[in-house]
């Protein structure tokens, strides 16, 4: 059965730590390094997710965009990620469908087990996406032809790899 992670995004960016230093010179980047982690997460376990960041003082409407299979909203004006999030677990528990919340705001883990939901912490998920990280270089260590190193000129054809050198030479 499929399972969502609505992930709430500022919640889990201001949380970790190391998006700290990132976010105060380029938040944008600091999301961008979220979403790739949660797709990342996605894709090894088969979830579904959605991150949310709010927009709410931003002038206009909602906005959504796909990166791998994860989805990122950016909320409409006036409107929370927390009242985005409450929606949509209220919706996707209706249906019988298991839905976890990544967030470590109290009020709004009460509001998700209220709903149906489960509700993990942002430090909690910073431990599930370290152990899936984890799991997945387990995995690709043990691929045929895995020598240990991660190279990129011996994934890349020859003409790319020539163009790349000839860029690295200047």
């Amino acid at each position: 059965m499929k399972e969502y992670y609505l992930i709430d995004g500022y919640n889990v960016i201001n949380n970790w730590q190391e998006f700290a230093d990132i976010r105060e010179k380029d938040l944008e980047h600091t999301r961008d390094l979220l979403v790739s982690k949660v797709a990342e997460f996605s894709a090894f376990h088969g979830y579904e997710s959605i991150v949310i960041f709010d927009a709410m003082e931003v002038a206009g409407p909602a906005s959504m965009e796909t990166a791998g299979n994860c989805t990122v909203v950016f909320t409409a004006e006036h409107e929370t990620a927390d009242s985005w999030i409450e929606k949509a677990t209220y919706r996707i528990a209706g249906k019988g469908i298991r839905v976890f919340v990544v967030t470590s705001d109290r009020a709004e883990q009460d509001y998700v087990l209220g709903s149906g939901g489960f509700r993990i912490s942002a430090r909690e998920f910073k431990e599930l996406y370290r152990r899936t990280k984890k799991q997945i270089d387990e995995k690709v260590e043990g691929l045929p032809g895995h020598n240990g190193r991660s190279e990129l000129g011996s994934r890349l054809n020859g003409t790319v790899a020539n163009y790349m050198e000839q860029l690295r030479r200047g």
